[in-house]
């Protein structure tokens, strides 16, 4: 395993690097979190949700027997 002395000019050069970087993504993902809502929209969710339903109550109706007309 490799070792880094303190003072290092690589060494200090990488972890400023990495410094940066961090930084940088954390203020990218700071501006994405105000520029969006507060709560994503659900809307996806509900299409599904009534896709399977609709899909469901077809399913139910079709296997119920038809109506009996009076004679």
């Amino acid at each position: 395993m490799r070792t880094y002395r303190i003072g290092d000019p690589r060494v200090e050069a990488y972890l400023l690097k990495a410094e940066e970087t961090l930084a940088e993504a954390r203020a990218f993902t700071a501006r994405r979190a105000l520029l969006r809502d507060a709560r994503p929209p659900r809307r996806a969710a509900r299409v599904w949700l009534g896709a399977v339903l609709l899909a469901v109550g077809r399913r139910l109706l079709r296997t119920a027997p038809g109506s009996v007309a009076p004679a």
